[in-house]
């Protein structure tokens, strides 16, 4: 246990190198005007803005306690996507239990304050994805899905995130496009490390490796070698025991410790399964890459043997 405090003593004592990006923890609240609240289903969608610029405040209602721990997995992916670069997911942190903040109506409940994505969901939009289906949730990466990922080089990025991230709910409301950039912005990823998507992903390219029928074009072949590509990034960039680290630091930083009226049987259990699925997912996606790496070799000397 003192070895825990002492990992956590130094990534809070660290967090100004860490989490730059906002600052908007170290901003007095009396700088912070609310713009507007809207009352969701399961949540409070808030806007704020800080020193000319618009944030996204969201907290989960009270009533709500199984998805608190999203704003763990909500902070983590998009720290994770932000390794791609500004501009691949919006940009998350939390905004602690027992803080008082503009925007965020319970004080007492850990909120998250998100940059606004460029443009608009897919689905309030007219553009070539508007029917586009890369959601993971019913059967994980599925081969019709390369015929999206052909269409834009940032697609096989979200899918390589979602897949390292076992982000099953990647749909049209979640994923923002803009037309004047032709550029993706991938949002709300609570729901990664829930789900063993890296290893279902790991099943499905092993039936396509063995299926003789299968086949494959060039443009399809490439795609394959920037998803692996980005899988690798992620696995050369994202030690598991480094991920589970920074999930610790923003499950701290929200109020999920022990003793806390937050740190209930189920939170804790969640906790632990989430840190489970990051070390597990993470050896998953190295099979992936490996089985991806042979159904792309398989085609190279198809080619050359014609």
């Amino acid at each position: 246990m003192n070895m825990y405090k002492g990992i956590v003593c130094l990534l809070l004592m660290s967090s100004q190198l860490l989490f730059t990006r906002l600052e908007i923890l170290d901003t007095d609240p009396t700088n912070v005007r609310l713009l507007s609240t809207r009352e969701m289903r399961f949540c409070y969608i808030s806007f704020v803005q800080i020193n000319g610029t618009t944030y996204l405040i969201k907290q989960k209602k009270e009533t709500c306690l199984r998805k608190i721990v999203g704003v763990v997995r909500d902070s983590i992916t998009a720290h994770i996507a932000e390794s791609f670069g500004i501009g691949t997911a919006h940009q998350v942190d939390v905004i602690p239990a027992g803080k008082a903040f503009p925007g965020k109506p319970s004080k007492d409940w850990p909120a998250t304050i998100h940059s606004i994505a460029p443009g608009k969901m897919i689905k309030e939009q007219q553009s070539p994805y508007k029917k586009m289906k890369i959601q993971q949730k019913d059967g994980g990466f599925r081969l019709d899905m390369l015929g999206w990922m052909k269409k834009h080089p940032q697609l096989i990025v979200i899918i390589a995130l979602d897949i390292f991230t076992c982000n099953h709910d990647r749909h049209r409301g979640n994923l923002f496009y803009n037309k004047a950039t032709d550029s993706f912005c991938a949002i709300d990823m609570d729901s990664a490390y829930k789900y063993p998507l890296s290893a279902i992903a790991y099943k499905n390219f092993t039936s396509m490796l063995n299926d003789k029928k299968l086949y494959l074009d060039n443009r399809d072949v490439y795609t394959l070698m920037q998803l692996r590509k980005h899988l690798q990034f992620l696995i050369d960039n994202h030690l598991p025991k480094d991920t589970v680290m920074m999930y610790d630091y923003f499950a701290q930083k929200a109020g999920f410790v022990p003793g806390s009226k937050l740190y209930t049987d189920r939170v804790a259990a969640e906790l632990t399964a989430n840190r489970a699925m990051i070390v597990k997912s993470y050896e998953d996606v190295k099979k992936v890459v490996a089985v991806v790496d042979a159904l792309i070799k398989r085609y190279q000397k198809r080619c050359i043997k014609n």
